[in-house]
This record gives C-alpha cells, structure tokens and sequence, in this order.
C-alpha cells in the first residue's frame, strides 16, 4: 500500500538517509520533507516525483503540517543558540505534540531517539532525547522509539587527519579498549524507512536499539582508519577529565560540559554502561566499520 510520510528534520543525518531509503523503495509512498530551508534539499531527491520539499520548523512550530501523512519520523535536533537544550527539547516536542493532534489522518509516529535516553540524568546532551521521547510516547496510537549508537560518520574528520602529514586522530572513548555501539548512518536509514512503511497494526509504545554487528574500540577505529587510508597513524586519546576542554573547541562553550557528560556517561562505570547488550528489542546493523569508512572515505576523495 502506497503510504504519504513525513519526515522531519529532513536536513538530519539520519533523515537524509531515510528519505532516500523511502524513494528508492517499492512501496511508491510520496515522502513529504520539512526542512527550514527547502532549497537545500538535495537534488537527487528533489526530482524524484514523490518527494516534496517544505519549509518548517519545530523550534516555533511553523509548517508543521501532517494532515494528509499516515506516519512521520520526528529527529529531535540540538540546539547552540544559547538556550537550554532541556528548554529547548520540551518546546520542539510540545509544538511537533501540537501538530500531531491537529492531523487525524496520522497512525505512527517513529521518534528517533538516542542510546541512554531512558536515563532521566547523567547522559548530558542526551537529556533532550529523554524529554522528548517522554512528551511524544503515548502521543498516537502507535509510537516506536528508536535508539541508535554511534555513528561511523562522526568518524568523519579522523579520516582527513590520518591523511596528513603527521598521520593521527582523536578519540574521546577510553581507554582505547573500551567498546560501545558503533553503525553506520545508512543501516538507521534503511531501518527508519523500514519501520515507517511497515503496515503491521503494533499499538502502543514499542523501544528499539539499533547497533551495529558488533561493538567497536578506539583501536578497532584505528586499524579501520589505517585500513582505509593506507597510513599508519597515531590515537590521541582525550582522557575523562579533558573532555570539557576537548567539546569547548567543538561546540559553543556553554554546552561542552554537556557533551562532555554524554561520552563520560558511555565509558565504564557510566550511565549507559549497562545499556550496551544485544537483547530481543536489539537490531542488528549490517555495515562493518572498516566498510563504512571506507565508502566515506571514497566520497571525500572523489
């Protein structure tokens, strides 16, 4: 069955992903996309005859309009404005709260989550994922709560470094042996997509952890980036008690302690140490490290 889908924001990593899964899918469902700015939707979406790109946004609630959509995939976004990111997670998620009640065609809602946001303290950054996911859990008669782990992208800039002259990367995960849930941005994708167009009447409030075929260490990141790469290179590991510091030269300073506490709260003896075991609600990535960096390394040098 042909399905209308919503996703926002559609500029997200994993919105990208989904959005593409969708139209490269079987199934002909039309994908409505909200961006704040429409123009920068990517081309190769833009002429395809069932994606539609509209201007939105949830921090004031403008375009939110899913009236003619059976599912949306809602990806509660950061902010670096100044404002509380707990503030500014209830006021997203009242407003996208708001707009759902105003469209009756609206069965599902898949709210992409984050690994740790059960947790009501202790995950830093992550407490945005938390709020949101309390206010929107029982919002429709159908809700799935998807949790991913880390991303392989955010692997992205170690890529660049390992090619220098002085071959080396920074990881804030310690020690270099310690494993966390690590998948490739693509397998979210083609899982959102696949939960989106599934038809399966499931009511009520449902959690899924999405990793990816097996935990990865900082080392294991280093033999994939000198697979990749063809250099030998050296781990900067940035140490628990340097990691303010670390995210001060990342992210605007008022919110570095914040992602600071997010890592510390996957290393050992943290928040999510716990919540890294592959269980019944777990799903399974299909992308090895190795190969997910390899196809981004592929794209940078294009």
């Amino acid at each position: 069955m042909s399905l209308h889908i919503t996703v926002f924001p559609a500029s997200t990593q994993s919105g990208k992903e989904a959005i593409r899964a969708l139209l490269e899918s079987d199934s002909k469902s039309t994908v409505k996309a909200i961006y704040r700015n429409p123009a920068k939707a990517p081309v190769e979406f833009k002429e395809h005859p069932n994606f539609e790109a509209t201007q939105g946004d949830v921090a004031t609630g403008e375009g939110l309009d899913f009236s003619s959509s059976q599912a949306i995939l809602y990806i509660p976004p950061v902010t670096y404005d100044g404002t509380d990111q707990g503030q500014f997670a209830t006021q997203t998620a009242q407003n996208v709260k708001e707009a759902i009640q105003r469209a009756p065609s609206l069965k599902k809602l898949i709210l992409h989550s984050a690994m740790g946001a059960q947790h009501d303290h202790g995950t830093g950054v992550l407490r945005l994922n938390h709020i949101s996911d309390r206010i929107l859990e029982s919002v429709l008669p159908e809700v799935q709560i998807v949790k991913p782990g880390w991303f392989f992208e955010n692997w992205t800039d170690a890529l660049k470094t390992m090619r220098s002259d002085n071959p080396s990367f920074e990881s804030t995960f310690s020690p270099p042996t310690h494993e966390i849930p690590m998948l490739s941005v693509k397998d979210v994708g083609d899982y959102l997509a696949q939960a989106l167009l599934d038809t399966t009447s499931r009511p009520g409030i449902s959690s899924v952890s999405l990793f990816g075929p097996r935990h990865y260490s900082s080392l294991d990141v280093k033999e994939a980036l000198e697979q990749v790469t063809g250099n030998k290179g050296e781990l900067i590991t940035i140490e628990k008690d340097r990691l303010a510091t670390y995210f001060a030269a990342h992210v605007p300073p008022a919110y570095a302690q914040e992602f600071a506490d997010m890592v510390i709260a996957t290393l050992l003896g943290g928040t999510m140490a716990g919540d890294f075991e592959y269980g019944e609600n777990t799903v399974r990535g299909k992308t090895e490290l190795v190969d997910g960096l390899r196809e981004l390394y592929a794209k940078q040098t294009e």
